[in-house]
């Protein structure tokens, strides 16, 4: 009778159902490592040296496998090497490399660490290093009281069970296995998972502790129900894949016999035995367990023959197999020393007598030592530890805030101490102010005075200036009318005609020189906006200006785009006629001079662009100043009177806009006016 009943699928049916719900923000590659593991466990049932090489080869193949990837590699190992081969030093390993993967995760693993805590208590148990596996059993627990996750609490429980059986605590094992099918229904009902596997490995279970107690009917009964549930559960799979159907109802069949056998109903007894080993041929060790007791049962009727032949193939296939499984080596030393004893061959039976009570003396010393710990009283010792970890944590950093505190108080005091410092310095300073203060305002208030002197007399200045060029205008614009209407006589000689033509060009300059000084002075407060089309405006300034153009072989060339905006048109006018005549101006003959307008996301941006002689750098910072040091002659000797742009940047910056060039020497110049489409 062995326990547990096919560990190995039970743990991986826990693993499927817990990955199922699985999501590493993306990390994890079920897509790929499904098919992996279940490759893996395949070849773990028959070599694990060929599924170790299977899964290094596989994982390697794949360069981007995540911690959660590699945890399902060294769970899976572990599984086998505990279960299957024994090997528990190795198993320890893997578990560990696998609890180490899940660390280094994020906290949506805390079900699974949960689970790997579970099998490295069990690979402990096995060790017989009790205080550890309790240890982690703990920590399991700790885990899935807080994420409260059903597959883990079945798990948790039934590995539970497991050492209540192995320390012959069957009636609490009982409680633990009936807890654990009760929850894997809930589980089915409520996540439509299969738990089948749970459900039957603990309803044999049950059972095993029945016949332990001695309590055989009821044992009978509950192997009885077991066999059913596995039944009518195989009646939904196809007959190809009823193999490990066949061996849960085989290990059951066999646990049966021995209940029959003990309730000396041996025709049933060996017909039950003779059906676990006609159904298992999956699980060895199970299979080793009934041959000896079937071989077992033909000593007690006295068939010995047929025993003898059931020892011997058992001795072959058990040294074939090479596996340390200590309970079937146990019950074999038994049978032989009992078969030996029997026929009279007191020599085999004493050499064979002694080989079985040595195992058993070893084995009896790991069930005292594990009989003797009570993992509640270790549950509620290690919960204590915890809770004083705990508590000297809390102390620590009670500690802590103290020193915070206490520093923070030194510092408090520290910073008062400055305050008051400086506020004393600060009325000092408050008092050296006031008297500085009071010397400014004196020299603020001459100040004052003579900046109003100088803006009266700067009005008084502007006023008589623009009296005076206005009295100028009338009769300069008589001698540039009475000039133009003798330059049309045709009596003239060509002298008379230079002198007139001189007279009337000097006179057209003077006025246009008077304009430009009754216009100097512009704010907001002078402009009359309206609804202007730019586009409009700008063919218009174009069409005024070709023939000037043309007189130099120049060509305009113009690109804007239909928009509106509020400004003086008057005064928007001018400003873009003086840029264009400048551009002729200074261009040489025969050059291009183009007009380009766009819009932009609140303003709108006009370029005037000339080939022309450039502005040197040493007038670049001045240009845009009433200063006598700008005026240059055009290409053609034409005057300038420097006035034009510093009158255009009043205009401009009176429209919220601005305006600027950029220029090389020698190459054109290019200026930019930019006015906002909206007054805001």
């Amino acid at each position: 009778m062995k326990l547990p009943l096919m560990l190995i699928p039970l743990y991986f049916s826990v693993f499927i159902l817990s990955c199922s719900h699985f999501k590493e923000d993306g990390k994890a590659h079920p897509e790929y490592f499904d098919e992996v593991i279940k490759i893996g466990e395949q070849k773990l049932r028959i070599s694990y040296e060929i599924a170790d090489k299977y899964l290094d080869s596989a994982y390697n193949a794949f360069p981007n496998a995540s911690n959660f990837d590699q945890y399902r590699k060294y769970k899976l190992k572990s599984e086998f090497l505990n279960i299957s081969f024994h090997n528990y030093s190795l198993a320890l390993t893997n578990i560990d490399s696998a609890i180490m993967m899940l660390e280094q995760n994020n906290p949506k693993t805390d079900n699974f660490l949960a689970e790997a805590y579970i099998l490295k208590g069990n690979i402990l148990v096995n060790q017989n290093n009790f205080d550890d596996a309790f240890k982690y059993f703990f920590l399991a627990k700790s885990v899935n009281e807080k994420n409260k996750d059903l597959r883990q609490i079945a798990y948790s429980n039934s590995s539970l069970a497991n050492v209540l059986y192995q320390q012959q605590k069957y009636k609490e094992a009982i409680k633990y296995y009936r807890e654990t099918v009760e929850i894997s229904k809930r589980i089915q009902i409520e996540t439509k998972q299969n738990t089948f596997i749970t459900q039957q490995q603990h309803l044999n279970n049950i059972a095993l502790c029945y016949e332990k107690l001695n309590m055989l009917d009821s044992a009978k009964n509950a192997y009885l129900i077991a066999i059913k549930f596995v039944s009518d559960a195989e009646t939904n799979v196809k007959p190809a894949n009823r193999d490990y159907y066949n061996m849960a109802k085989g290990i059951m069949y066999g646990n049966l016999g021995s209940t029959y056998y003990k309730l000396k109903d041996y025709t049933n007894s060996e017909l039950a035995y003779k059906k676990s080993l006609q159904l298992n041929k999956g699980d060895e060790q199970d299979a080793f367990f009934t041959k000896i007791k079937l071989a077992t049962l033909y000593l007690t009727i006295n068939r010995d023959a047929e025993a003898l032949v059931l020892i011997n193939e058992i001795k072959t296939l058990f040294e074939e197999k090479n596996r340390p499984y200590l309970p079937v080596d146990l019950r074999l030393r038994e049978l032989s020393w009992k078969y030996y004893d029997k026929i009279g061959n007191t020599y085999q039976a004493y050499h064979n007598f002694k080989d079985y009570h040595q195992l058993k003396d070893s084995i009896d010393l790991a069930s005292i030592s594990l009989s003797k710990k009570d993992f509640n009283k270790e549950f509620i010792k290690l919960a204590q530890a915890s809770e004083i970890e705990s508590l000297k944590k809390q102390d620590e950093i009670k500690t802590v805030y103290l020193l915070l505190a206490i520093g923070f108080t030194i510092l408090s005091a520290f910073i008062i101490i400055l305050i008051l410092r400086n506020a004393r310095v600060t009325k000092q300073n408050i008092k050296n102010l006031k008297v500085l203060n009071a010397k400014i305002s004196g020299h603020n208030e001459l100040m004052q005075k003579t900046l109003e002197a100088l803006e009266q007399s700067q009005e008084e200045n502007t006023h008589m200036m623009q009296v005076v060029a206005h009295d100028m205008r009338t009769p300069i614009a008589g001698v540039i009318g009475l000039t133009a209407l003798m330059l049309e006589e045709d009596d003239l000689n060509d002298e008379q005609r230079e002198i007139l033509s001189m007279i009337n060009t000097s006179g057209a300059d003077t006025l246009n020189f008077i304009n430009d000084l009754l216009q100097v002075q512009y704010n907001k407060s002078n402009l009359i906006k309206e609804p202007v089309e730019m586009h409009t405006l700008l063919k218009y300034c174009i069409t005024l200006l070709d023939s000037k153009a043309k007189e130099k072989n120049q060509q305009l060339t113009i690109q804007t785009i239909p928009i509106e905006i509020n400004i003086s048109r008057e005064k928007i006018w001018r400003v873009m006629s003086n840029l264009i005549s400048n551009a002729i101006k200074f261009s040489p003959h025969g050059t291009i001079i183009s007009i380009e307008m766009e819009e932009k996301p609140l303003s709108i941006l006009i370029k005037v662009k000339d080939n022309g002689i450039g502005i040197p750098e040493d007038l670049a910072s001045k240009l845009f100043n009433m200063d006598a040091a700008v005026q240059r002659e055009g290409t053609d000797g034409e005057k300038s009177f420097g006035l034009g742009l510093a009158i255009s940047k009043q205009i401009i910056e009176a429209h919220n806009g601005s305006i600027w060039f950029e220029s090389l020497p020698g190459f054109g110049t290019t200026f930019f006016v930019e006015l906002p489409i909206t007054e805001n």
